[in-house]
């Protein structure tokens, strides 16, 4: 038998002018590859974290994708990139890079990240996948606001991003707004596939961190704020 474990589930960022709101599920599942090459997917755990603070409480950084990065869980092996990489001059740029670098180093492909905060009092959204870097937040030089989301993302593109998508006025929504659509959008996904047929790779609680120019925190933490 072959086992693995993955956070295959959803991660969503909703960037907006006064702050960025990051929401993740909970749910681990595993894959068990028998000789015959037959697979069986299974829910280990509702448990699992996805949404991390970083440096001093200002960087906040969830991701999806393989559960075990270089041997370790993702919120041990999250805890050791920033003891072993993280300096205090390091602003958020630096800790991207080093992200990168570090995951390569110590496991390869198999993880997407969203990395916020600010810098300057400049707002700054990543999306990294594997080697690759974008920026959504950043339209032709200029800040721009909307939403991005990564893992079992289905039921969010037929939402947002289908022909018949709905229309969110990103400009003028409010952070509590913005807060509850990042919410939103974890729900809907884990929502989607409790009815639909096969196993729910989303679920458990929903993690929920807001960072603003003053300050970041979590307003829903599995374990801070149960």
């Amino acid at each position: 038998l072959k086992r693995s474990s993955r956070d295959m589930s959803i991660i969503a960022t909703v960037f907006i002018p006064e702050g960025i709101a990051m929401a993740a599920d909970s749910r681990l599942t595993g894959l068990t590859v028998h000789p015959d090459g037959t697979r069986d997917r299974r829910i280990l755990s509702d448990n699992s974290q996805k949404l991390f603070l970083i440096k001093n409480n200002t960087i906040g950084i969830s991701c999806c994708g393989d559960a075990a990065i270089g041997g370790k869980s993702v919120g041990d092996f999250i805890r050791s990139f920033e003891i072993d990489e993280i300096k205090e001059e390091d602003n958020i740029k630096d800790v991207v890079y080093k992200l990168v670098k570090y995951t390569q180093e110590k496991h390869g492909n198999g993880v997407t990240y969203h990395v916020c905060g600010y810098y300057n009092d400049e707002q700054y959204v990543y999306n990294i996948n594997n080697k690759e870097v974008i920026r959504p937040n950043l339209n032709n030089d200029k800040i721009a606001s909307g939403a991005s989301w990564n893992g079992e993302t289905d039921a969010l593109v037929n939402l947002m991003a289908s022909s018949k998508s709905m229309k969110v006025d990103w400009k003028f929504m409010q952070l509590k707004d913005g807060m509850d659509f990042a919410e939103f959008m974890i729900d809907l996904t884990i929502k989607t596939q409790r009815f639909n047929t096969g196993i729910a790779t989303c679920g458990g609680p929903i993690d929920l961190l807001v960072i603003t120019k003053d300050y970041a925190k979590f307003i829903k933490h599995k374990i801070l704020h149960p």
